[in-house]
């Protein structure tokens, strides 16, 4: 008597671990991502953006344009390129996630199916030991008619149970074929974007290889060079006049007043050294060319599409194209304080747009008149460019 009360109990036991294993282990969804085709066809548009831009560097080429014009296009080429390459970069990270998501479910679903053979075994094992009569022997054992009902129950419960424990370990072989079988497509998908990616790369390595070329040669050559170098000194009195504009509104009709305090590091993938200076705010030499010039700000070089951040919280007072910075974000930090953040390959922020310290606003990059990876880094006082060094706490560099 006192083996069949083990028994019951130990079939309750089953019976408990059974439904609670179905409610843990219950399949879920997981909501659709983008398919392959359609990232496809977002970057096949993209690419048609960039090939539109090559068509259009062509013609300033052929029509023989200033060297400024022809820059601008170049540009455009590497502005097109980069951001193919980011958006394949996002469709790369989107896949991963996927993949890492169908992983996690298959180990879930691996795991249920060992949980159910481990209390099947039990099951199996246990007949094997009672033979056929087990369960009449639990019947017969009945001191009662309730008793007896009761043992009739328990049975009837045994062999339901029986058979939702078979249906259920159907389930997981199917869940983990399914799985399996999502995580191989996926796994696929996952290597062809790395290789275009990695054409990505090439086309945009040969768009900023071609445009670098072109600004190093037009340097060499003194009337194109004055050109470029009449080009900086009006973009950066457009700056200054962007500048005034933004700011010309009473300081309590901004969100930020700077009132002082070392302003933070604008390129995390560089330690804030002066030696991680390629350019100081300096009368200098220029590097390609050899001539005299002022430079306005801190050059930061930088991995392409580092992460470029805010130096202090404030509004973004202008987003977009500027001549000879190329891709430019400004944020007004209020109490006539402006950064500016140039070069870049891609922007985050929009204008308007309120950002906080060390937030990221833009992606490094080569583009304006720039012939390497980049960021430059202004700080205007009221619209005129002064040295970061204090701002910074990272000392001035004399190239």
């Amino acid at each position: 008597m006192k083996k069949n009360t083990v028994f019951i109990k130990r079939v309750l036991a089953v019976c408990c671990a059974f439904f609670i294993t179905s409610s843990v282990f219950a399949p879920n969804t997981v909501e659709a991502a983008k398919t392959l085709s359609e990232l496809r066809a977002e970057r096949d548009a993209l690419a048609k953006k960039t090939e539109e831009a090559k068509k259009a560097l062509e013609n300033a080429k052929a029509q023989q344009l200033s060297v400024m014009e022809e820059l601008d296009a170049l540009d455009k080429v590497v502005a097109a390129a980069s951001e193919e390459l980011n958006r394949s970069k996002e469709d790369l990270e989107e896949v991963t996630t996927r993949l890492n998501e169908s992983q996690a479910q298959l180990d879930e679903a691996t795991a249920k199916r060992e949980a159910e053979f481990e209390i099947f075994g039990e099951r199996l094992r246990f007949f094997y030991e009672n033979g056929d009569t087990g369960y009449l022997d639990v019947i017969l054992e009945s001191k009662s008619v309730s008793d007896m009902l009761a043992r009739m129950q328990y049975v009837e419960d045994i062999m339901e149970y029986d058979h939702n424990l078979l249906e259920s370990l159907k389930e997981s072989e199917r869940i983990i074929k399914v799985k399996t079988d999502e995580i191989a497509a996926e796994k696929a998908e996952a290597e062809e974007l790395v290789k275009e990616n990695e054409a990505r790369q090439n086309e945009l390595d040969q768009a900023v290889a071609e445009k670098t070329a072109a600004l190093e040669s037009y340097m060499q050559d003194e009337k194109m060079y004055e050109e470029i170098i009449a080009n900086d000194i009006k973009a950066s009195q457009e700056v200054e006049e962007l500048i005034r504009q933004a700011t010309s509104y009473s300081s309590s009709d901004s969100s930020y007043v700077y009132t002082g305090g070392q302003l933070n590091w604008p390129v995390p993938a560089r330690a804030a050294s002066s030696s991680s200076l390629s350019s100081g705010f300096v009368n200098r030499n220029n590097p390609v060319s050899g001539r005299y010039e002022h430079h306005t700000g801190y050059d930061i070089p930088a991995p392409y599409g580092s992460n470029i951040v805010a130096a202090e919280d404030g509004t973004v007072i202008y987003s977009g194209w500027m001549s000879g910075y190329g891709n430019t974000i400004m944020i007004n930090h209020g109490g006539g304080l402006v950064t500016l953040y140039g070069h870049n390959s891609s922007l985050v922020v929009s204008k308007g747009q309120s950002v906080s310290r060390g937030q990221v606003v833009a992606k490094c990059g080569s583009t304006g008149n720039s012939t390497g990876n980049h960021c430059h880094f202004e700080v205007r006082v009221n619209g005129k460019a002064v040295s970061p060094e204090s701002y910074l706490g990272v000392g001035n560099v004399s190239y």
